[in-house]
Order: C-alpha cells, then structure tokens, then sequence
C-alpha cells in the first residue's frame, strides 16, 4: 500500500498550474517558431525522434507498473489493461 503524500502531491499541483499560467502568458508575448515558421538554419529535431521522446514515458510507465509492483499476480484485469495499453504502440 502506498503511503499518501498529501502535502507533495498538492504542492506540485500547484507548481504545475502556476507553469502553465506562466507559459501561457509567455507564448501570448512572444511567437513559436516551429514547422514551416521555423528560422533558417535553426536547430531542428525530425519528427520520428520528436515523436520518439515524447511517447516513451508513456510506454514505459506501464512497464514499470507492471514489472515493479508487488500487486499479486491474479489481477489479471489490470495487467491486461496495462499490456494492451503498451501494445497499442506497435499497431
């Protein structure tokens, strides 16, 4: 059983909405340069590998819920949830 963490999960809540007010205002001053807006000659990722690091957490997490819980194994439903989730990336 995990322990509740009230404090942290509430202070990083709030770290969170208090970011995104401050992107908001920034990205409402200034404009994004991405795509064919891009600069010449800028630094630019390709889209495989852009697409690449931003799925891997959400591949990988299951992953580790999956190999480090101490649930027992009998819950079939929720590791089948949790496989079928991570398969959806190689459909």
């Amino acid at each position: 059983m995990t322990e509740c963490r009230h404090a942290t999960v509430t202070g990083l809540s709030w770290v969170m909405v208090f970011g995104g007010v401050a992107y908001l205002h920034h990205q409402t001053r200034s404009c994004a340069k991405y795509g064919r807006y891009s600069l010449e000659g800028s630094r630019c990722c390709p889209a495989r590998l852009g697409w690449f690091l931003q799925e891997v957490p959400a591949f990988l997490m299951p992953l580790v819920l999956l190999l480090g819980s101490e649930a027992p194994a009998s819950e079939t439903g929720r590791t089948l949830v949790l496989c079928m989730f991570m398969l959806h990336y190689f459909y």
